[in-house]
């Protein structure tokens, strides 16, 4: 059962099982023990008008082995969302100021050419190891996926030893945890885990399932009766019939308040042992595999995938996607690469690079012909040095600059264009939920909503208020999260000519953004450190959403800068290549300063502006320096009037 959600499947196991290493009969299911001291807590869900009751166990949001995220952070938030997982490569990637762009879908999706790259804890034990790899084969001897042992790549499994068995859902980006714990060191375990991993929950939760099992509501335990409900269809990819013996399914006494079952098989033929089994995949558990990782079993195939299969950039600035290679190591070695442009007048051939970034990966930079606008489809093909060879395709659209005129009366003075008709304007506040069309008033004026997810707009996505207030939280500065943009464009009289004349022209008559002046040498790397203390800034996790802290590490973390056209830095971390972001961004401050896959927005463009002998590094999206309340260990770093003075000291 494929789903299409990014979360993270914990568990606090039980003791070891059996002595007997790897006997299947004696397996269970320890991916679904928790603590019996169980803390509970009530979250709205982002997007719909649904609560969720979840349980709190080290610190997780869980619902039972489903983790949604960090307790503390969850409620922080006020909500939770949870990402949907598709395909690595992108539809569209919009690095267009003019396009409402679609910033963070890498942080969850399938793993690209059939490749998951792995390493080791180095603690973690013989028997752990020996189970792990008997759960890879279990999939790889069935199915075209390889499971490679990671050399320098970017996104990798890590496997260790932490609180039972769980995993993220879907590949997150970076090193990604996946925990085979005492009492999990079995094959058909390993392979539940990595199932997870690879972008699939329970088969229990399928939108199908009441027309094969019967739910026992009254014997579930009340903290757990979340986990068990059923998905709507458009949430998740069904393939093939309902699987009782999916390695995925929950087993009949899952979370029993009682003793007595909490699942049914609705055929009385359907012996209720056999759902939970965890000695090996089904039949329809690698047909679900094979769909969304095709291939041929056993195969080494030189494989290339692109991040998107569509870039837009504006006229006059170039763009990036990433390109992944997978294949047999000779074949990698000395590997070369060739493009060509079928609209040499947009994109010439000459104006698309191809250099080394990390392990596996290459940057793709493409620079449109000056002036031109457009569209080009350019072909990317790969050839080894005994002469294999694999292409790939992306369609690049270069948006003309509308400086000047632009669309005319764009949405300054009007709606929406999905919008059918105008609605009534309701008060704005910061607690409700609100989606394309929706129509607030804010101190004495009317805006409107407009949403977008992959490029598109929906109404059936929903923000709460507090994400995008209507006077910071434009089409020029739009907010994004979890894959969404969003942004709230004035309608009525008042705005006059607003963004109404085109982004060159709009605002009102003609004012250009800001640039900033300040250059830094981009082809070294950084310490950045507080000019007082010199206590560095470094990601609490260098993981994708981790916050930024102050610590003590003796210039271990690193960062890369990188200047756009405007002047304007993306600070990099040089070992997980996450860029720092303004998080919950406003002009009043107080924002989080957190590492974030990279993209275009401007919560990721700062710019360094001297003072003294050290830098401000102002948020371009708010004119508002970072700062930190203190320079003790663990202190946060956050958007802050006041700011603070930083060294960048070149290594």
């Amino acid at each position: 059962m494929k789903r299409n959600y990014a979360i993270l499947a914990v568990a606090v196991s039980a003791a070891l099982l059996s002595t007997t290493a790897f006997a299947s009969d004696t397996i269970g299911n320890p991916e679904l023990k928790q603590d019996r001291k169980v803390e509970t807590a009530t979250i709205k869900v982002l997007g719909s008008n649904d609560s969720i009751t979840y349980t709190v166990v080290n610190g997780y949001a869980m619902l039972g082995d489903i983790a949604l995220g960090k307790h503390a952070d969850i409620q922080k938030a006020g909500a939770v969302k949870v990402p949907l997982i598709g395909d690595w490569t992108e539809a569209t990637v919009s690095q267009s100021i003019k396009v409402p762009s679609d910033n963070h879908m890498k942080s969850a999706s399938r793993w690209p050419n059939n490749t998951v790259y792995y390493t080791y804890d180095p603690n973690l034990t013989q028997r752990k190891r020996d189970a792990i790899q008997a759960g890879m084969k279990l999939i790889s001897s069935k199915t075209a996926i390889r499971f490679v042992q990671r050399a320098n790549e970017p996104n990798y499994i890590k496997f260790i030893s932490s609180g039972g068995c769980w995993s993220y859902a879907g590949m997150t980006g970076g090193e990604q945890p996946v925990s085979i714990g005492d009492g999990c060191e079995y094959p058909g375990i390993a392979a539940h885990e990595l199932i997870h991993a690879l972008g699939w929950m329970h088969e229990h939760m399928r939108p199908d399932r009441d027309n094969y099992i019967t739910v026992r509501e009254e014997n579930i335990s009340s903290d757990a009766k979340s986990q068990f409900t059923k998905m709507r269809p458009d949430q998740v990819d069904p393939v093939g019939a309902y699987d009782m013996d999916s390695v995925m399914h929950y087993p009949t006494w899952a979370f029993s308040a009682n003793g007595k079952p909490t699942i049914e098989p609705k055929d009385p033929k359907v012996d209720p042992k056999r759902l939970g089994q965890r000695s090996d995949l089904s039949a329809g558990d690698v047909a679900s595999l094979q769909k969304f990782y095709p291939g041929d079993v056993g195969t080494v195939e030189l494989k290339v995938a692109l991040s998107a299969k569509e870039l837009i950039v504006d006229q006059d600035k170039a763009g990036t996607v990433t390109l992944d290679l997978s294949g047999a190591e000779a074949d990698l070695k000395g590997i070369k690469f060739s493009v060509k442009s079928d609209n040499e007048a947009v994109v010439a051939s000459s104006g698309v690079s191809i250099v080394a970034t990390q392990g596996n990966q290459r940057s793709v930079r493409v620079t449109p012909v000056a002036k031109a606008s457009g569209e080009a489809n350019l072909t990317i093909t790969a050839t080894t040095t005994s002469g294999k060879s694999v292409s790939t395709s992306l369609k690049v659209k270069v948006v003309k600059d509308t400086s000047g005129g632009g669309n005319g009366g764009g949405n300054g003075g009007g709606t929406n264009p999905e919008c059918k008709e105008a609605q009534a304007a309701k008060a704005y506040a910061g607690n409700a939920l609100y989606t394309s069309c929706n129509r607030v008033s804010f101190e004495g004026k009317t805006y409107e909503l407009t949403l977008t997810y992959r490029g598109k707009v929906h109404t059936n996505y929903y923000i709460y208020g507090y994400m995008c207030k209507p006077d910071s939280c434009t089409k020029d500065k739009p907010g994004s999260y979890g894959g969404m943009s969003y942004y709230w464009t004035q309608v009525g009289g008042d705005n006059g000519g607003g963004n109404g004349g085109g982004n060159g022209g709009g605002n009102g008559g003609g004012n250009t953004k800001p640039k900033c002046d300040v250059t830094i040498d981009t082809s070294r790397t950084y310490q950045i450190t507080t000019a007082g203390m010199r206590k560095s800034l470094v990601p609490a996790g260098d993981t994708q959403g981790s916050p930024t802290i102050l610590w003590q590490d003796g210039g271990a973390q690193r960062w890369q800068l990188q200047r756009n056209a405007d002047g304007f830095y993306a600070i990099s971390s040089v070992g997980s290549k996450l860029n720092l972001d303004i998080y919950n961004g406003s002009k009043n401050g107080g924002a989080e300063l957190i590492v974030w896959p990279a993209s275009s927005s401007e919560n990721q463009q700062f710019c360094p502006r001297a003072s003294g002998s050290s830098y401000q590094l102002v948020a371009r999206h708010s004119g508002l320096p970072v700062g930190i309340g203190s320079e003790a260990d663990g202190a946060a770093v956050t958007q802050s009037a006041t700011g603070s003075n930083w060294l960048l000291t070149a290594k």
